[in-house]
């Protein structure tokens, strides 16, 4: 990992960047940010924010696009990706009502393989993000889960993952078992940490339980990007702070 490799997936900073993405982006920066992962543009013109984004010397390295918009509006979709600069575009969660039956899970994996497919030809690689309930066994499938569906299911040349690292744990998943068995189709990486004790709750790189050294020695064959993200973050900007300041370290010791 080197720490222009390190992004920051912008839905941690929401609140702030709902009230003045801009000024936001402009904070990450300030931070040591190169790179971040967006979740919405907030109101800013595709072209705008792009111009932004060249100002402040930071890139978009991809985006977090509703499931939604893949159905209805891929080509949209991609034209504002590579008019920003991404390299992937990511389904960021399932709806509850898709991910109740090995049925659902398969529509799925056909859905992914159709919209990787539509993405690589515009010059974008697809992935899928993971939460916890990926890992949970489908009813009817030998204990087959989400997550094993969609690696089985998908082709690995037009679909891969964006492993959040919290979730798989939180799920009771060694997610250095998944890197060192998947590392080839997991180039993006969802880096928060988990709290000790009973509520788990996500924290700040190096704050938690996670070893993380391990981790990110096993992610180097196949990461391409190592994401900050924080679902519930108690302050954003000085939780986002010490998240990059962690792994930067980490970056330079290694």
């Amino acid at each position: 990992m080197q720490a222009d490799e390190i992004a920051l997936q912008l839905y941690t900073v929401r609140e702030r960047a709902a009230n003045d993405f801009l000024g936001t982006l402009r904070e990450v920066a300030g931070i040591g940010y190169r790179a971040v992962e967006l979740a919405g543009y907030h109101g800013v013109p595709v072209r705008e924010l792009k111009s932004a984004l060249d100002d402040l010397g930071v890139r978009a390295m991809g985006a977090h696009v509703a499931i939604g918009r893949f159905e209805t509006e891929p080509e949209r979709v991609a034209a504002e990706l590579r008019e920003l600069g991404c390299d992937f575009a990511v389904v960021p969660v399932l709806p509850a009502e898709r991910r109740r039956s090995g049925a659902e899970a398969r529509r799925l994996a056909a859905a992914c393989n159709y919209w990787g497919e539509q993405f690589r030809a515009e010059g974008l690689t697809f992935a899928y993000h993971n939460h916890d309930f990926e890992f949970d066994a489908l009813p009817g499938e030998d204990g087959r889960t989400l997550f094993d569906v969609l690696l089985a299911e998908t082709d690995p040349t037009l679909v891969f993952f964006e492993l959040d690292i919290y979730w798989a744990a939180h799920a009771g998943v060694d997610p250095l078992m998944l890197l060192e068995r998947h590392a080839p189709r997991l180039p993006l990486l969802h880096l928060k940490d988990m709290s000790p004790g009973p509520e788990r709750a996500d924290a700040p790189v190096g704050t938690g339980t996670i070893a993380w050294e391990p981790l990110l020695a096993a992610a180097l064959p196949g990461t391409r990007w190592y994401v900050v993200e924080q679902d519930n973050p108690s302050d954003a900007i000085a939780d986002v702070t010490t998240s990059f300041r962690q792994l930067a370290s980490l970056a330079e010791s290694a």
